[in-house]
This record gives structure tokens, C-alpha cells and sequence, in this order.
């Protein structure tokens, strides 16, 4: 088994930067994939967008980061708050690589909360199990045996509550693509049927010199931007 060193240091000493956000839940290539990105995140309208490297934070956007670090660690909340009260500059080195996820995740809090409120529940249980996953591994090397049992049967419930906060969050998501999908099965039926009218909208637009009419809720430009 390999130790998980720095991860669990970290975790013992109540700082989750590391291991509650060390998997790619919620940077921006994965959440865009996600079905809760699909309904939440308009990459042309939305206000709140993942933040991406070399922007400049307005206030807003730290105040927001600054809430889903509270939810996630009081320690990483104060540590980002003091990295705020000097400057700008600061407050980024202090987010380090996970502006990204921390932005996305800010996102999902403010539009699918019921989501956010999963996904933070399984963030944190992940940290748990790591930081005991790490002590059972530590009694076992050093021979304890009835520390190691102690640790393993606190750890079978808590890796089960885990397991189930994933299962949930994963359901929710499901339900999301399902409805998507359903809404664009309607919206497809029906744009079948008014093709010949839409042909018609299109050449006209153009004699006239205007945009045509979007196809499928995208405009001309960002259906050739996808291809």
C-alpha cells in the first residue's frame, strides 16, 4: 500500500487543501462534461464563470471562493481570508492550482445548491477517510493491532457514507441528463417539423443580410466553434 504522506499530514492537521480537492471533481474540464454543467453553466450568459488562469478576481468572484472554502475547511477560509486583506496578488498565490475548482465549485453553489450541498458532504467524508486510512496503515506497520482494528471499524462506516454521498450526487446528476434529455428530444421533434418553414427563415435572413435564426439553440458561429 503507498502511504499517502504529504495528503494525510495535511488532514491530521485539519488543512483540506490538498486532499479535498485533489481530485479533478470540479475543475473545468470536468464539470463542463458533467450533467449539472450542461444545465447550469451558459458559457455565453452565465455571470458566474469558472475562473481560469491569469484573470483578474473581482471582489465577487473572491467573496464566493472565500464561502465554498468555509464550507470545505474554516482553516483554508482564514488562511485565504488573510491572503485577501493584503492584496489581490496574494490572495491568488494562496489558491494556488485550485482557483479553478474552487471558482467551479463556487459556481455550483450558487446554481444548483441541493448539488453543491452533495458534493461538499463527499469532499469532506473523502478527507476523513484518507486522514484514518493513513492511521490504520500507520498501527499496521507499527504492529498495533488493537489500534488498527479500532481504526478499521471506525472506517468501514465512514468509507460507507462516502460511498453513499457519491451514489447520491451521481443520482442527482442522472436526473439532470435525463430531463436534458428529454427537453431536447421535444425540442429536436419539433424543429423536424418545421423544417421547410426554417429554410425559408434562413434564406430570407440572408437575402436581407441578417444573422439567421439559431439552430438547436446555437447560433451559426458556435455551432462551427464545436465541430
Amino acid at each position: 500500500m503507498t502511504r499517502l504522506g504529504p495528503v494525510a499530514a495535511a488532514l491530521v492537521a485539519g488543512t483540506v487543501v490538498g486532499a479535498l480537492l485533489a481530485r479533478p471533481l470540479a475543475d473545468q474540464a470536468s464539470f463542463a462534461s458533467s450533467p449539472e454543467a450542461l444545465l447550469s453553466l451558459d458559457a455565453v450568459q452565465q455571470p458566474t464563470q469558472p475562473l481560469q488562469q491569469g484573470r483578474v478576481l473581482s471582489t465577487e468572484q473572491m467573496d464566493r471562493i472565500v464561502a465554498v472554502a468555509r464550507d470545505l475547511s474554516p482553516e483554508l477560509a482564514a488562511r485565504l481570508d488573510e491572503a485577501r486583506s493584503r492584496d489581490a496578488d496574494a490572495f491568488r498565490a494562496a489558491l494556488g492550482t485550485q482557483a479553478k475548482r474552487l471558482g467551479s465549485l463556487a459556481v455550483l453553489r450558487e446554481r444548483r445548491p441541493e448539488l453543491y450541498a452533495i458534493r461538499v458532504q463527499e469532499l469532506r467524508l473523502e478527507a476523513q477517510v484518507l486522514a484514518l486510512g493513513e492511521q490504520l496503515h500507520s498501527a499496521i506497520d507499527a504492529g498495533r493491532t488493537e489500534d488498527a482494528a479500532r481504526y478499521e471499524a471506525t472506517l468501514r462506516p465512514l468509507v460507507l457514507s462516502f460511498v453513499d454521498s457519491n451514489l447520491r450526487s451521481r443520482a442527482v446528476e442522472l436526473a439532470s441528463l435525463d430531463a436534458m434529455m428529454r427537453e431536447l428530444r421535444v425540442d429536436l421533434e419539433r424543429d423536424a417539423r418545421q423544417r421547410t418553414d426554417t429554410v425559408e427563415q434562413w434564406v430570407k435572413a440572408l437575402r436581407d443580410g441578417r444573422e439567421p435564426v439559431a439552430l438547436g439553440g446555437r447560433r451559426p458561429t458556435e455551432s462551427q466553434a464545436g465541430r
